[in-house]
């Protein structure tokens, strides 16, 4: 198994390029928490249909993302925007907190209260660490 520098870039782009190969799933991807809920808030806003814990072995656990079927391309494949990385966090208040894609997108900002999309962080004004915006 390889070590992968930025776990959450790789999760992102591994599921933009199963969209643009228009599979429906993504395995074999590394358990967290962190990528857990990342997963649930894209499912929560319609990114992906489903996400299933495939436990390997007694300690071993994968997430197995299963995505919706692409009928535009040009609508249904996602674009993803870092703003952090492993070697700078990218820190944003509230009031700096804009529209993604005019409201068809999602920015990702994990926050003290927990991970939540940018729309609701800026209702509850709150600020936090902007991951990426998906668009």
């Amino acid at each position: 198994m390889s070590y992968v520098n930025a776990p959450i870039h790789d999760l992102l782009i591994r599921i933009k390029n199963a969209y643009m190969a228009r599979k429906s799933l993504v395995e074999w991807v590394v358990f967290s928490n962190f990528k857990q809920q990342i997963v649930d808030l894209l499912k929560k806003y319609g990114f992906i249909k489903d996400r299933e814990i495939v436990k390997d072995d007694a300690w071993k656990k994968t997430l197995t993302i299963h995505l919706k079927p692409v009928k535009d391309p040009t609508n249904d494949i996602p674009n993803v925007k870092f703003f952090s990385k492993p070697s700078r966090a990218w820190y944003v208040r509230y009031k700096d907190i804009h529209s993604v894609a005019g409201g068809k997108g999602i920015g990702i900002i994990s926050t003290n209260q927990g991970l939540m999309a940018s729309h609701e962080a800026k209702q509850k004004k709150l600020g936090g660490e902007l991951i990426a915006e998906i668009y």
